[in-house]
């Protein structure tokens, strides 16, 4: 992934990518299960493939185990 690309993630990226997966554009707790908001397993999967075509690497098992904006920043961030 080219720097340009990656210098574009951020949390308002994440936001705006999670809103769009559970189509809500209402405020989402960072701390809060997005399961909550309608996040469904299959959204999960192809957020997975999605961050694997930008050259990171985080699993449905990564994403699924806690899925809260705050935790899949950290995990996105740390393999950025």
């Amino acid at each position: 992934m080219e720097t340009a690309e990656k210098a574009r993630l951020s949390p308002d990226w994440l936001l705006a990518r999670v809103q769009k997966m559970i189509e809500d554009d209402g405020e989402i707790d960072p701390a809060e299960n997005l399961v909550l908001y309608g996040l469904d397993s299959i959204a999960v999967m192809t957020f997975s493939a999605e961050l694997k075509q930008m050259g990171i690497e985080a699993s449905f098992e990564d994403l699924a185990r806690e899925p809260t904006l705050d935790n899949w920043w950290a995990l996105i961030a740390s393999r950025l």
